[in-house]
């Protein structure tokens, strides 16, 4: 359960809301949680609660409210031992996942202590979400509103000026004007927002409306107060109109640490979907229903390269309104590629700054090891989030735990291919040359990474879509790659995909590739292997797992690019494919 104070006072249990009416019991309540963690004196509870018109027995009185404030708790299954009588009065005991204003405090100081900018903005954004509307709307009582009331609104505008201040230093100043007309319409004296506002205004080339609000301003502290601007506001209406300081400001010291984040993390209210995203609509659709109803953990399978992080990504950004407490993607692997431990993750985890912790988030965990390393990562998901895994392997065993579903990821449609590359070099090329286009897109056996590496090298060469097939064709494995880019390359992922498994495995890859089998027919399999045929199966079975097979109605297939890897790594040697090697994308010899 959670109290609600920045807004009307409340009680919230996930989605459900009660706010309260109006009456003593709400009031004694509304002057212990603005104050909570502390003893609030007798007096004071009784001056909230009754002003200046106080019953001739008012300890009785307040007593009698306290027995009924924990009758409330009771009907609404919040423990008594919130509030503790002391000596001198009361004290309720409360923590960030108990009270708003608690939340938001913690935030605050944690943004303020944060030298990370990125993560000081999204702290801060997410503590000003916890606001709901006026404080304590509900609460009559006229102390609370002339004492407690303007404290916490000042509380508020404090890290709306410091959000605001960075995200104009860092060059977003566009998303800090509708919060700063608000609330410089609401505090129409406070300079500080009014120079914000204005300089947000003129760095995003709107000059005369920063000149109209500093004469609003000026005109009103000198018919309301009688003096003149402060000396910081006179001089940014003066490089306003001198034309100073136009383009955008260098980043804060802090904004360096944007590009050092810790390795995997990505924290924020919401997470991007990929540029140049094309295709898997049914898939992205039935994914999102899928997180959307919470049908427990969903896993995203298949090879590297085949853009299952980008699928991620895509949904993520499609269902952001769905998950109030925000959205978090941690990538399940060190900068050297070793799987993340346990301890690590949690350090990351503890770090999202829920925007509301009583509402769900979506947990995005890329590129899982194993079922182990999910396993491990269990105990530390928050209960009620949605939890989306991408795995090179299937990952049954975490779904066969927690429920869910398994959504096998493979190469794009032809069509879907076409329509990538067309994205990233321009339709107007693709059109031009549609048989080379399509022949490219066989060639990257429809794999978005390797669209993407070769449309990367599309738009450095000034051949044809034509002569760049051809030239593709005579080493694919090799030549599919962006130098001085290791992650851009197909064969560095193809083998990360191969030297993930164990090595008999390895060795089964390696060698069913090298062979002309299409499909992989189990008898012939047990004999090329040299095993019984049970133990093919198996062996079969777990390459379909690790995402090196294709299995349809029980026959294994191979894709051709993988095969063409593993007759170039046959016996553990690194691929070397010459122009007379042949590549079966469409029946086609290259």
């Amino acid at each position: 359960m959670i109290f609600r104070v920045l807004g009307p006072l409340a009680l919230a249990q996930g989605q459900d809301s009660v706010v309260l009416p109006p009456s003593r019991v709400t009031t004694m309540l509304a002057a212990l949680l603005v104050r909570s963690n502390e003893v609030v004196s007798v007096g004071a509870l009784q001056e909230a609660i009754w002003g200046d018109e106080q019953p001739l027995a008012a300890k009785a009185a307040l007593h009698t409210c306290a027995m009924r404030l924990r009758q409330l708790f009771v009907r609404h299954s919040i423990m008594a031992s919130s509030i503790e009588t002391v000596p001198g009065g009361y004290r309720f005991n409360a923590s960030g996942q108990t009270v708003d204003l608690v939340r938001f405090r913690e935030m605050a100081s944690a943004a303020e202590s944060e030298p990370q900018a990125d993560r000081q903005l999204v702290l801060m954004e997410g503590a000003l979400s916890l606001w709901r509307g006026p404080v304590l709307a509900n609460v009559p009582s006229e102390s609370l509103h002339r004492d407690a009331v303007p404290r916490l609104n000042e509380e508020r505008l404090w890290v709306l000026e410091r959000l605001c201040e960075l995200k104009i230093r860092l060059g977003f100043a566009a998303s800090a004007i509708v919060p700063l007309w608000e609330a410089t319409r609401s505090n129409l004296g406070n300079e500080r927002l009014t120079e914000l506002l204005i300089e947000a205004l003129y760095r995003t080339g709107r000059q005369p409306e920063a000149l109209a609000e500093y004469r609003r301003v000026k005109d009103f502290l000198a018919d309301e107060l009688g003096v003149d601007p402060g000396p910081r506001l006179r001089q940014l209406e003066l490089s306003i109109l001198n034309g100073e300081g136009r383009t955008e400001p260098p980043p804060l010291a802090g904004a360096r640490a944007v590009a050092a984040a810790p390795a995997g993390l990505v924290a924020l209210p919401a997470i991007a979907s990929p540029q140049g995203f094309v295709g898997r609509r049914a898939l992205v659709d039935a994914v999102a229903t899928r997180l959307r109803a919470n049908a427990g953990v969903l896993v995203l399978t298949g090879l590297p390269g085949v853009g299952k992080t980008a699928l991620a990504r895509r949904v993520a950004s499609l269902v952001q309104s769905d998950f109030p407490a925000g959205q978090l993607l941690i990538g399940m692997r060190d900068a050297d590629g070793h799987p993340l431990r346990a301890a690590a993750l949690a350090e990351q985890l503890e770090r999202w700054p829920r925007a509301d912790p009583t509402r769900r988030g979506l947990l995005i965990l890329d590129d899982v090891a194993d079922v182990q390393q999910a396993l491990a990562s269990a105990p530390l998901w928050t209960p009620g989030d949605a939890v989306l895994l991408t795995s090179q392997f299937g990952l049954g065993g975490v779904v066969a735990r927690f429920g869910g579903w398994i959504e096998r990821v493979s190469g794009l449609s032809a069509a879907e291919a076409t329509a990538l590359l067309g994205a990233l070099i321009g339709a107007e090329r693709v059109d031009a040359e549609p048989a080379a286009a399509t022949a490219l897109a066989e060639l990257c056996g429809h794999l978005p990474l390797a669209l993407r590496i070769a449309a990367a090298r599309l738009l450095t060469r000034t051949t044809s879509l034509a002569e760049s097939v051809t030239w593709l064709r005579e080493n694919p494995i090799a030549r599919l790659a962006l130098p001085g880019d290791p992650d851009m390359a197909l064969l560095g992922r193809l083998d990360t995909a191969v030297n993930r498994l164990e090595p008999p495995l390895v060795d089964a890859v390696l060698r069913l590739g090298a062979q002309e089998l299409d499909p992989l027919d189990l008898s012939t399999v047990a004999r090329r292997l040299q095993v019984a045929p049970h133990v093919a199966e198996v062996i079969l079975d777990q390459l379909a797992d690790a995402s090196l097979l294709d299995e349809h109605a029980g026959e294994y297939r191979m894709l051709d690019l993988l095969r063409l890897y593993s007759r170039g790594a046959i016996n553990g040697r690194r691929p070397i494919v010459d122009a007379s090697t042949t590549l079966s994308a469409s029946g086609t010899e290259f």
